[in-house]
């Protein structure tokens, strides 16, 4: 299976995941019906998923921050102060699914969620390091335990191997390693895996589906969010002032391993 069909086939379970954890979490019904013009998660997918290439290798790094869950529940139905309190905890973590594996006759042999987790590291902007953490929250346990199943369901073996990985939110001063709305950039690297020494996925932020949309002053074509000057022109443009904070969802103390 082609790494941009399996791309395809993730975004449309995710959003149907992310559209049914209320209900798992206990939380109200849908409140609206979903607009199916909408393409806002179609556009955060296309800004969040990279693909694993190489010698005789395939897959995808695809970071999944904590506002795709939400604008996905949104766009079931769901109300904004409703999708902030069932996915804003999750506000905490960096989340980083991977799927590798190497390309053999007419199949691919997925790597371990062993290997993949010991090659797989965080970068921030900083240059500071993180492993994936062992000790996450209980809604984070949750939020893999709905993905897992349904992943191995439609997209068999490679949903199987699909390995889901949390970092830290944010640095030990407290300075978000991730905001999708706000200023930054972080890098995935992956090391020694497939015999590829190296391979590093870089996200540059804010991303253009989570901010307003930007103009080049001259020629008005569309901007990317992080981008400085325009690029046929040459324009500065202005920065983008950032969102205001939301208020921090409330923590719980339960704790499970991941």
């Amino acid at each position: 299976m082609r790494t941009t069909r399996i791309s395809h086939r993730l975004g449309l379970v995710f959003a149907f995941s992310a559209a049914i954890c209320p209900a798992l979490l206990g939380q109200a019904p849908a409140s609206a019906p979903a607009d199916p013009n909408d393409t806002k998660i179609d556009e955060i997918i296309k800004e969040t998923q990279q693909q694993i290439g190489g010698k005789n290798l395939a897959g995808l790094v695809w970071w999944v921050p904590a506002e795709f869950w939400e604008a996905s529940a949104i766009q079931q139905g769901s109300s904004p102060q409703q999708a902030r309190e069932t996915f804003g905890s999750l506000r905490q973590y960096t989340m980083v699914i991977v799927l590798a594996g190497k390309i053999g006759i007419g199949n691919v042999n997925w790597y371990p969620e062993s290997e993949v987790r010991a090659s797989t590291t965080l970068r921030d902007s900083e240059g500071q390091v993180y492993k994936p953490l062992t000790d996450i929250s209980s809604d984070a346990v949750g939020v893999t335990s709905i993905i897992k199943p349904v992943m191995a369901n439609i997209l068999g073996p490679a949903g199987q191997n699909l390995h889901i990985m949390f970092f830290p939110g944010k640095t030990s001063a407290g300075k978000s390693i991730a905001d999708p709305a706000r200023e930054g950039s972080f890098t995935v690297l992956i090391d020694n895996l497939g015999g590829q020494p190296h391979s590093a996925f870089e996200w540059r932020l804010p991303l253009t589906s989570m901010t307003p949309p930007r103009f080049c002053p001259i020629g008005k074509e569309r901007m990317e969010a992080s981008w400085k000057y325009c690029p046929w022109h040459g324009t500065k443009l202005e920065n983008l002032a950032p969102p205001p904070a939301l208020p921090e969802p409330r923590k719980k103390d339960e704790k499970s391993p991941n």
